[in-house]
C-alpha cells in the first residue's frame, strides 16, 4: 500500500482522533435513523423530508398532550417557527436542542389547534385566503378579575395564549386586533417575538362578536369594516405618556419562589399611587404557579422539575387604563 493510499484511507475516517469519533458517531446516527420504525415523511416549510417522530413526551408529567419530538438530519431545513405536515396536520416547530456533538438536529413539535384569519389591504391573510396556523392555548386560570369582554355583561377574564410563525403577515398583526378562536373574538392586547426567534407570541383577552363587523362564518373578525386596512402595515407608534416597569431577576431556578414588582411611571415620573390591576403570566410549559399577587407586585412559584430548564415565561402587568408592561424570565438550573 502506497502512502498517497494509506492517508487517503486515513482520511476518509478522520485526520484526526475528534474527526475519527465524530465520524463514528455520524454513521452509527445514518444507521439508526435509516432503519427506525418512526420514520416518516413529513413536509417541513414545503419541503418533503424523512423525520423521525417520537411519541413519548419528555416534558410533560402533568396532562397528556399531542407534544412530539421531531429528529432530522443536518442538512434538513428545520428551525424554530417552521410548519410541518404530517398525517394531514399542521405542527409548529416550538423549539431545537443544542446538539453537543451536532450529529442531527432534534426539536419540540406541537400541533396546531387552529387557523387565524384577518384582513390585508382588503384581502383574508394567507395563500388563497387560508389565514396561518396557530398553537393556542387558554390562559384563563392565570388571571385575576373581572371583565365585561364576551358573551356576557361580566366574565372571569378569558385570556388566550397564541403562537404563529414570524413571518411577514403574522408581524403586521396589531396591537388591539380583533380575530376569531372557536367562534369567538378575541382582541390582542400584548404581542412579543424576541425570546422564541422564529415564532411570535400574542396575549389575547375575549370581545364582542359584532355582525355589523365581523364575518362569523368565515371567521374572519372586522370583515366588513369599511375604508380601514386591517394589519396592512406597521403600527404608528403612539407618544409614550405612561409606562409599566416590571423589575426583578431575569432567570427564576426551578423549585424556588421568586418576587417581581411593577412600577407606573407618567411622562418619566413614578406615580405611586397607581399600580396592577390585572397579572399574565404567559407559560406554555406549564412551568409557573401564581402564588401572590397585589397592584404592586406578583410572587411566582416555578415547578421543581430538571426537565423544565431552559423554558421560558413571559409575565404581564397592565394597569387599570390598559397600559402593558412585561418581562420574559429564563428558567435555569438550581446549581
Amino acid at each position: 500500500m502506497s502512502y498517497s493510499t494509506f492517508r487517503s484511507r486515513m482520511n476518509s475516517k478522520g485526520g484526526t482522533r475528534y474527526e475519527r469519533n465524530f465520524n463514528k458517531m455520524s454513521r452509527s446516527f445514518e444507521l439508526w435513523f435509516e432503519n427506525t420504525l418512526a420514520k416518516e415523511e413529513v413536509e417541513i416549510d414545503g419541503v418533503k423530508q424523512y423525520a423521525v417522530i417520537n411519541d413519548q413526551n419528555q416534558n410533560n408529567n402533568k396532562d397528556l398532550s399531542d407534544d412530539k419530538y421531531m429528529v432530522v438530519k443536518n442538512e434538513s431545513n428545520l428551525k424554530v417557527g417552521s410548519i410541518m405536515k404530517w398525517r394531514d396536520r399542521e405542527w409548529l416547530v416550538f423549539s431545537d436542542e443544542e446538539k453537543s456533538v451536532p450529529t442531527h438536529k432534534q426539536t419540540k413539535i406541537r400541533p396546531s389547534n387552529g387557523r387565524i384569519k384577518w384582513m390585508i389591504n382588503g384581502k383574508v391573510s394567507g395563500i388563497e385566503g387560508n389565514g396561518h396556523p396557530a398553537v393556542i392555548k387558554n390562559n384563563t386560570l392565570y388571571t385575576l378579575g373581572l371583565s365585561t369582554s364576551g358573551h356576557h355583561s361580566w366574565i372571569v377574564n378569558a385570556k388566550m395564549l397564541m403562537y404563529m410563525q414570524d413571518n411577514s403577515e403574522t408581524r403586521n398583526i396589531a396591537i388591539g386586533q380583533r380575530v376569531f378562536i372557536s367562534g369567538a373574538v378575541y382582541q390582542v392586547m400584548f404581542k412579543e417575538w424576541m425570546s422564541r426567534n422564529g415564532m411570535i407570541q400574542f396575549l389575547l383577552e375575549e370581545d364582542f362578536v359584532d355582525p355589523s363587523r365581523d364575518n362569523v362564518e368565515l371567521g374572519v373578525a372586522d370583515y366588513y369594516v369599511d375604508g380601514k386596512e386591517q394589519g396592512g402595515g406597521e403600527e404608528t407608534p403612539k407618544p409614550v405618556e405612561k409606562t409599566v416597569v416590571i423589575t426583578g431577576s431575569e432567570k427564576a431556578r426551578i423549585g424556588s419562589t421568586v418576587k417581581y414588582e411593577a412600577n407606573v411611571y407618567e411622562d418619566g415620573n413614578l406615580d405611586s399611587e397607581e399600580g396592577i390591576t390585572e397579572w399574565t403570566v404567559m407559560d406554555d410549559s406549564a412551568v409557573a404557579t401564581i402564588v401572590e399577587q397585589s397592584t404592586k407586585g406578583i410572587s411566582i412559584r416555578i415547578v421543581s422539575n430538571f426537565q423544565k430548564v431552559g423554558s421560558q415565561i413571559t409575565i404581564v402587568g397592565k394597569t387599570a387604563d390598559g397600559v402593558i408592561g412585561s418581562k420574559t424570565v429564563k428558567i435555569i438550573s438550581p446549581y
